[in-house]
């Protein structure tokens, strides 16, 4: 059952579209994201004390849309239906008709279906914009979920639309920090259990019930054939790639523990010189995210291939892993092996929260130095014996001008976090090449706590201690 809740952390998008809409000229923003990111929400919240004619398209074709938004303008105009054949007949119509002397807002939402299917539509809408509503007191909006199509029809620079808009925005999830105002009843473990399968993607998490425990969220929403999220993996990668299936073996050999080129190229059944341009359609989407060692020039071959998007992750991992037993109707394996597997899972999950309160922190100025690079850190140890020769540290943060490094564990374990990890990450700091006369700082992020030895090392030493209530 989907659980209504307020409209939550999007004030930086919604000021952006206010200030368009204030602005004294007419004002074209595009606006575009992953399918159920939010994006109409954002739009309908900005809309609720403007005049506005909204349209959302669909995949019938060219006429069947235009016939639609004349009836929605003459809708709205509270007129008769007038006879118009084609989009700048019909704006043609609006510019006519509006006497208003505030802004009109006009949105198009999932433009994207009418470019796919009429590539005519983006010179369409470049009339519409050079000649029609330009000189009018209009506030266009395209928006759309497909982001390769919104990209190419609206934003590229092979668009007939390039250069006419006055701004654009790329809706993001929701950061983990604004999932407590979701789920004010649970404990941030809790929480980071959610995160972990749905993300920041606000219409799944409307699908958990805060009043039932979160296996038996994931039984009513992943794991059963009628769940609106069972299929939802394959649906978003059909929504924006025309081959998903050699994309999902791609995420699913990623999902599986597949990093680098070679042996995800191998596990997805491709040749590896045919992997990088794969690679790179679902970096541009967000699905994936590619990692080198922070200290490293990004041209270094020492690259690692993770998947971004914790939705995604998560389907592959357990609901595209156990799908021949759900479809028999079967939820206890895959109830089994997330039971007996998440607490590793969340490992990495952590990590990007422990990122994304860095750079919080970092923004608010509430860390020792204003750091420049943030990243993952891992490399060779000198002299020791193969097997035993690598280290790895979850997060170094960097200032190249004034030198300041921070190194960064974060650790999702029930135990404390005491003195012998600061010990390691000291060692392993040691084996960090960059700049000698650098100045150190330490910093742990732990789920559980730290010891009484902890702290009192901490504050000698002035190493920051966090956790999630610090944070969330």
């Amino acid at each position: 059952m989907i659980m209504l809740r307020k409209f939550i952390d999007r004030d930086e998008e919604s000021a952006y579209l206010n200030r368009e809409y204030l602005s004294e000229n007419f004002s074209f923003s595009v606006i575009y994201g992953r399918r159920r990111v939010g994006k109409t929400e954002l739009i309908s919240n900005f809309l609720k004390d403007k005049p506005n004619i909204y349209f959302l398209a669909d995949k019938r074709g060219t006429k069947p849309n235009l016939y639609r938004l004349r009836k929605t303008a003459a809708n709205f105009f509270n007129d008769y239906e007038p006879s118009l054949e084609t989009f700048d007949e019909v704006f043609g119509y609006i510019k006519t008709k509006w006497s208003g002397k505030q802004k009109l807002v006009i949105v198009i939402d999932e433009f994207s279906y009418l470019a796919q299917i009429d590539d005519s539509i983006p010179s369409v809408f470049q009339l519409i914009v050079d000649e029609i509503l330009k000189t009018g007191i209009f506030h266009l909006i395209l928006c759309g979920s497909s982001v390769s199509m919104m990209e190419k029809s609206a934003l590229a620079y092979s668009s007939p639309l390039y250069g006419r808009r006055t701004g654009q925005m790329r809706v993001k999830p929701v950061l983990f920090r604004h999932m407590r105002e979701f789920f004010p009843k649970q404990s941030p473990d809790e929480i980071v259990n959610i995160y972990g399968a749905a993300g920041g993607i606000p219409f799944y998490l409307l699908f958990f019930d805060q009043n039932v425990s979160f296996y038996e969220n994931l039984k009513n929403v992943f794991f059963a054939k009628e769940a609106v999220l069972y299929e939802e993996g394959e649906f978003l990668l059909r929504e924006e790639l025309k081959e998903p299936a050699t994309y999902m073996n791609i995420l699913f050999a990623i999902s599986k523990g597949a990093a680098r080129p070679g042996e995800i190229a191998s596990k997805s059944y491709l040749e590896a010189k045919d992997l990088p341009y794969y690679l790179d359609t679902i970096i541009k989407l967000g699905f994936v995210r590619k990692e080198h060692p922070v200290l490293e020039k990004p041209t270094t071959k020492k690259t690692i291939y993770r998947i971004e998007d914790n939705f995604l992750r998560f389907w592959f991992r357990y609901t595209l892993s156990h799908r021949d037993e759900i479809e028999q109707g079967d939820k206890k394996p895959a109830i089994e092996d997330l039971k007996s597997s998440y607490n590793a899972y969340l490992g990495e999950t952590f990590e990007q929260i422990g990122k994304e309160m860095l750079i919080y922190l970092n923004s608010m100025e509430k860390l020792p130095f204003r750091f420049q690079k943030l990243g993952r850190q891992w490399g060779k140890i000198p002299m020791a014996p193969k097997g035993e020769n690598e280290y790895e540290i979850d997060l170094v943060a960097i200032n190249d001008d004034t030198k300041d490094i921070l190194f960064c564990e974060c650790k999702w374990e029930n135990s404390k976090v005491d003195i012998d990890l600061y010990h390691d990450l000291l060692e392993k700091a040691g084996f960090v090449s960059w700049h000698p006369e650098r100045k150190e700082y330490f910093a742990f992020i732990s789920r559980s706590g730290f010891t009484d030895r902890m702290k009192k090392e901490a504050k000698a030493k002035g190493i920051m201690l966090l956790t999630l209530e610090d944070y969330c």
